[in-house]
């Protein structure tokens, strides 16, 4: 049966008390926004918060308001202040039970880990027990990097994504999980492109700016300036969101073209 598309529009959560006390630097927010982006998913919110149900349930509050798709990362380990699954479960009004699939990944993963000699034991101790009670009715998604298991929980009017904050765990789930379930259910595409102009100060082109993007439907421009002095040219992020790609790169060069005549100086197209 194929999957209805809609607009997906994303909320990410940031959660744990190392991202907040500056201990750990928060790449996997930056890695699903580039990575939301490319599957036509808009992200609209990030919010991090500390290892707290109540502040959670916040978040999630916050977040729901205008995304139908949230992605947490962190809380779902062994220790005692790994609680994303019970802050989601009371936020859902959900009891947490074990989860067989889950149960099995959690196994899986420990008798690895032991015969690789990395733990002492492959026994389903408490702590790793812990870790397959999920909210009632969501789905474990397969960790082959990490012990615990993704989990999505499906509700009608949003779906959640809870994803390990290690990043390699993050990474593999979200590629061998999350993503395809995305790709199907996204309406729209995506195109985007990074542009240098040799101008110094972003004050002079700004105006050239704001007048293309009322002129170029469907677009969207960000300068991307350096400090003064340290660069003698400017770069700008054009991105498109529609529903053909052939369209989207029209509308990139004709807002390419714009910005030259506007400013009278040639773009160079770089890597994004």
């Amino acid at each position: 049966m194929k999957q209805e598309k809609k607009k997906l529009i994303a909320g990410i959560l940031s959660i744990g008390d190392e991202v907040l006390d500056g201990l750990v630097l928060d790449t996997n927010s930056n890695w699903l926004e580039l990575r939301l982006a490319l599957l036509s998913v808009e992200v609209r919110r990030l919010i991090s918060v500390r290892d707290q149900i109540d502040e959670i349930g916040k978040a999630l509050d916050f977040l729901v308001e205008s995304c139908n798709i949230i992605i947490t990362s962190g809380g779902l380990g062994p220790t005692h202040d790994d609680m994303t699954l019970k802050a989601v479960a009371r936020w859902l009004g959900k009891p947490l039970e074990e989860n067989q699939k889950a149960l099995d990944i959690v196994k899986r993963q420990y008798r690895m880990f032991f015969e690789r000699g990395i733990v002492d034991s492959p026994d389903m101790i408490d702590s790793r027990r812990k870790m397959a009670y999920i909210p009632q009715g969501s789905v474990p998604l397969d960790n082959q990097v990490g012990g615990a298991p993704g989990v999505m929980v499906n509700e009608e009017a949003f779906t959640i994504f809870c994803l390990p904050g290690v990043p390699p765990e993050l990474k593999y789930i979200f590629d061998h999980s999350v993503k395809s379930w995305l790709e199907q259910r996204a309406n729209n595409t995506y195109s985007e492109c990074i542009v240098e102009f040799p101008f110094r100060d972003e004050s002079v082109f700004s105006p050239f700016l704001d007048k293309i993007m009322k002129t170029v439907k469907g677009i969207y421009l960000k300068s991307m300036p350096k400090r003064y002095g340290d660069s003698a040219v400017l770069r700008v992020w054009i991105s498109a969101r529609g529903e053909k790609k052939e369209t989207l790169d029209e509308r990139i060069d004709d807002a390419i073209k714009g910005l030259e005549k506007l400013s009278g100086k040639p773009a160079r197209r770089v890597e994004s």
